[in-house]
């Protein structure tokens, strides 16, 4: 359904069909991703104190207390009878997207931490594809006039590394365990000694 020079972003697996599509010259792709910690420490946030709809909101509410539901965004449901995988299986159908020089990745902690930097990748990308005559300088105002986080139904601090400060010893056993590879494939860390 997109039109030419539609803008658009989507929580799209890296399948077969979506790979031919998305890789086409008719895109322009990023998979931008977060630290997973982040992510698992983000989500009990959300479930448990955002979004009261959640189908998992219950029954997070219903855990003694913030490592208890931690521990259960790391390691899944697997017996609740509806889908909710371990952090590492969440994180797979996005996976392949890394395997794919038409796709720019981009770390999250990027955009926040050294933004400057991360704008000019992410232009420089597209006008590989698209070239612009307009300014570069101009463009990248622009792209930095647009990022309003606020506007997202899901956002809360806007910090990274949170997960530094929330993680015990224990969950730090329990993620290396379900997904110490996944820290060092996207690039977050290079060994499991973290």
């Amino acid at each position: 359904m997109l039109r030419p020079r539609d803008v658009a972003s989507a929580h799209l697996f890296a399948r077969a069909d979506a790979v031919a599509h998305v890789c086409s010259p008719k895109f322009v792709s990023y998979f931008i991703f977060r630290d997973p910690r982040d992510v698992v420490v983000s989500h009990v946030f959300y479930v448990t104190d955002m979004e009261a709809r959640h189908v998992h909101h219950d029954y997070y509410a219903s855990l003694p207390d913030f490592n208890s539901r931690l521990t259960v965004s790391i390691l899944g449901r697997p017996d609740a009878g509806m889908e909710f995988p371990d952090i590492a299986a969440r994180f797979a159908p996005y996976m392949g997207w890394l395997d794919h020089p038409e796709v720019l990745s981009i770390h999250f902690e990027d955009l926040i931490n050294d933004r400057a930097a991360t704008l000019a990748r992410i232009l420089d990308h597209f006008l590989a594809r698209l070239p612009l005559h307009s300014p570069r300088q101009l463009i990248l105002d622009a792209l930095e006039s647009s990022i309003n986080p606020t506007k997202s139904p899901t956002f809360r601090s806007g910090k990274t590394g949170e997960w530094k400060n929330l993680f015990t010893d224990e969950h730090k056993r329990i993620f290396k365990d379900i997904a110490g590879d996944l820290l060092v494939k996207l690039g977050y860390e290079s060994n499991y000694d973290w």
